[in-house]
C-alpha cells in the first residue's frame, strides 16, 4: 500500500478530487493517533477530498476500537467505533464560495475556518476519533465496581466490606428536609 501525506494544500488537490487510505498497518496516522489508540492501534480510514483554491471538503468514515478503562471497576476494555463525517475547511471567514460545495452528508458536518490554504488529515481524523470518546466508559451496563472500602473488583468477587457499621445509606437532600421542619 502506498503511502499518502497528511497534510495538503489546497491547490495540491486535483480537480477531479483525491480518495486516500489509512489503516494501522499503514502507519502514517499510528504516531498521530498514539494519544487515543495506544501502541497496537487498530484502526482504517477512507477520505474523499475536494477542493478549490479557497476551500476543501473532506468526506471520510473512520472505524476501529478504542482502548479505554471502565470508569467503575478500572479494568482495560475495547470498545468498537465507526463515523462516517464531512468537514469543510474555508480559507478566511467567507462562506460564498462554500455554499455551492455543500452537498448531501451523512453522519456530522462541520466547517473549520483556516488561515494557511491546508488541510492536515491527521488532524482531522484525531478529532473525529476524540469525539468518539465516551465521558465515562463502562465496560458493561452491569458493571459492579470496585468496593469503595478494599478496592476488590466486585464483578469477580465478593467482600465482607459489603455493610459497613455506622455507614447510613441516606440521600444527601436529608438535611433540607430538617430545615423545612419535616
Amino acid at each position: 500500500m502506498a503511502a499518502h501525506n497528511l497534510i495538503y494544500k489546497f491547490h495540491e488537490i486535483p480537480s477531479a478530487g483525491l480518495s486516500v487510505s489509512y489503516s494501522q498497518s499503514s502507519g502514517e496516522l499510528n504516531k498521530v493517533l498514539f494519544d487515543l489508540l495506544g501502541d497496537f492501534p487498530v484502526y482504517q480510514a477512507q477520505l474523499d477530498i475536494q477542493g478549490t483554491e479557497k476551500s476543501v471538503q473532506v468526506k471520510g468514515s473512520v472505524a476501529g476500537e478504542l482502548r479505554q478503562i471502565c470508569s467503575r471497576c478500572a479494568e482495560e476494555f475495547c470498545i468498537p467505533f465507526q463515523k462516517k463525517f464531512t468537514t469543510a475547511y474555508q480559507l478566511g471567514n467567507d462562506l460564498s464560495e462554500l455554499n455551492g460545495a455543500i452537498d448531501a452528508t451523512e453522519g456530522t458536518f462541520e466547517v473549520e475556518f483556516v488561515e494557511q490554504p491546508e488541510v492536515n488529515l491527521g488532524d482531522a481524523l484525531h478529532e473525529q476519533i476524540a469525539l468518539e470518546i465516551p465521558f465515562q466508559p463502562v465496560c458493561k451496563e452491569t458493571c459492579k465496581g470496585l468496593c469503595m472500602q478494599c478496592g476488590k473488583n466486585l464483578n469477580e468477587t465478593t467482600c465482607q466490606c459489603r455493610s459497613i457499621e455506622g455507614f447510613k445509606h441516606e440521600s444527601p437532600f436529608e438535611k433540607l428536609k430538617a430545615l423545612k421542619g419535616e
